[in-house]
């Protein structure tokens, strides 16, 4: 619905989450999936979630984003 609304084709769009369901979500709605290795996900390593890249900090967004 997000996507929709913004007018933004789902393949052109990122989430960011922390936990096997955003990644669950994001794949659901067809955007990419960037992941926090800390937050909510019961303990698991997020990276066997397969999320797109998984980043430890915030500040290393820019790192794995691609401004096409």
């Amino acid at each position: 619905h997000a996507a929709e609304f913004f007018k933004v084709d789902p393949h052109k769009a990122l989430m960011l989450g922390d936990s096997i369901n955003d990644v669950q979500a994001a794949r659901a709605a067809g955007f990419q999936i960037i992941c926090v290795s800390y937050g909510y996900n019961h303990g698991e390593d997020i990276r066997k979630a397969n999320p797109d890249a998984v980043i430890d900090s915030l500040t290393q967004l820019d790192s794995v984003i691609s401004y096409q």
